[in-house]
């Protein structure tokens, strides 16, 4: 009994950390309805390979790619339908900025989008994104450097 307590003690504190950088990767990557669909059900793998995946080295690279694994269905029948953020960004906000934003953030390479929103909106280090995103630190470096570079492009030509 004690020991069941302990597991799931671990996992509950896994989950508050890795866990929750596992769902914004997923959710920068495919959007919040399929990112948050697939994280739900690598969270459910994760639990029952639990005893395997507490001894990993790199736990949320592997269940970052366990849930572009359960995202590819959803993402084959939907053709990607659940954009970033919506379907209209102007349901998420009446300022005209955060619109164009938003817009310009979806014409973004899906890779330079989840790093930029990783490192700039959620705060993740680069060093945490390279492990979540299974990528090396120069990598991300170079997504957000050029993702960032986009966007500057994109919000001046739409002033």
């Amino acid at each position: 009994m004690l020991d069941r307590q302990r597991t799931l003690d671990g996992f509950e504190s896994f989950v508050a950390t890795t866990g929750e950088r596992v769902r914004r990767a997923l959710v920068a990557y495919y959007g919040i309805e399929i990112g948050a669909e697939a994280a739900a059900e690598t969270m459910a793998v994760a639990w029952q390979r639990w005893g395997e995946i507490a001894v990993m080295d790199n736990p949320g690279g592997y269940l970052f790619r366990v849930g572009q694994s359960c995202a590819r269905p959803h993402v084959r029948w939907r053709r990607r339908s659940a954009e970033f953020p919506s379907a209209d960004p102007s349901s998420v906000s009446d300022d005209a900025a955060v619109v164009d934003l938003l817009r310009s953030m979806r014409r973004l390479p899906v890779a330079q989008r989840a790093c930029v929103l990783l490192v700039k909106s959620y705060g993740f280090s680069y060093r945490e994104v390279a492990e979540v995103l299974g990528i090396t630190e120069a990598a991300v470096t170079n997504h957000v450097h050029r993702g960032l570079r986009r966007l500057r492009s994109m919000m001046e030509v739409n002033p």
